[in-house]
C-alpha cells in the first residue's frame, strides 16, 4: 500500500517538474527570440546609420534619405538623421531657386549628431549667409564714386558675415535656439557677426505656406553665459 502510494507521487512529481521544465524552456525561448529581434532592429538601423553618413561625406544626400527610409523600426539615431536630411534638402533646393530667406527657415537646427550632416549644415549657412546679404544689399546713389564706395562696403559686410557662419558651430546656434525658445521647425537662424564669445543671430520664421520668411528680430547671444539680448 505504501510503495504504490510513493510510487504516484513519485510519478507526480516527475510530470510536475516537466510540466515546469517546459514552461520554462518556452519562457527562454520567448525571451530569446526577442532578444534577437532587438538586436536585429539595432543591428539594422546602426548599418543605415553608418551608410548614410558616408554618403552625406560624399554629398550623396538623398541617396543617404533613400538608405535611412529603408529602416522598417529605425532608432532615435535614424529619426534624427532622416530629419535633418528632409531639412537640408529642402534648404538646398530653396537656395537653388534664390530664395534664401525661406531656405534659412528650412535649415533649422540640428536634431542628430552627425559630424558630415554638420558640416553641411555649416557650409549651406556660409552660402546662405553670403547670397542673403547681397540679395539685401541696394545701391541707391549714382555718384560713381559713391557706387564705388557703396559696393566695397557691401563686398566687405558679405565678407564679414560669411567668416561669422564659417566660424559660428551648430552647436552654439542650438543652444542659443533652445534658451530662447526657437527650436522648432520653421525658425531659420543665421550668424551675422561674432565678437570673441558674442555671436550675432538674425531670427526668421516662416509662414505656413513658407513663401515669406518674416524677420522675428536681431539677437546678441553670449555663449560663456549662455543669455541673449534682442537688439533689432
Amino acid at each position: 500500500m505504501k510503495k504504490g502510494f510513493w510510487s504516484k507521487a513519485t510519478v507526480s512529481a516527475a510530470a510536475l517538474a516537466m510540466i515546469f521544465g517546459l514552461a520554462g524552456c518556452g519562457q527562454k525561448s520567448s525571451s530569446n527570440h526577442s532578444s534577437s529581434s532587438q538586436r536585429t532592429t539595432q543591428s539594422a538601423s546602426a548599418k543605415a546609420y553608418t551608410r548614410a553618413n558616408e554618403l552625406i561625406a560624399d554629398g550623396k544626400y538623398g541617396q543617404a534619405l533613400d538608405r535611412l527610409d529603408e529602416v522598417d523600426e529605425p532608432n532615435k539615431n535614424v529619426e534624427n538623421l532622416s530629419t535633418d536630411l528632409e531639412n537640408y534638402i529642402s534648404a538646398q533646393r530653396q537656395y537653388r531657386q534664390h530664395h534664401y530667406q525661406q531656405a534659412s527657415t528650412k535649415l533649422s537646427t540640428m536634431h542628430s549628431h552627425s559630424k558630415p550632416m554638420r558640416k553641411a549644415f555649416k557650409a549651406l549657412r556660409v552660402k546662405l549667409t553670403k547670397a542673403m546679404e547681397i540679395s539685401n544689399s541696394s545701391n541707391s546713389s549714382s555718384s560713381t564714386t559713391s557706387q564705388s564706395n557703396g559696393q566695397t562696403n557691401n563686398q566687405n559686410q558679405t565678407a564679414a558675415n560669411a567668416k561669422a557662419a564659417s566660424q559660428t558651430s551648430e552647436s552654439v546656434i542650438g543652444d542659443f535656439a533652445n534658451k530662447a525658445g526657437y527650436n522648432k521647425e520653421g525658425y531659420g537662424i543665421m550668424p551675422i557677426s561674432r565678437n570673441g564669445n558674442v555671436y550675432r543671430f538674425e531670427v526668421r520664421q516662416s509662414n505656413p505656406d513658407n513663401t515669406v520668411a518674416n524677420l522675428i528680430g536681431i539677437f546678441d547671444y553670449n555663449s560663456s553665459t549662455g543669455t541673449y539680448t534682442k537688439v533689432g
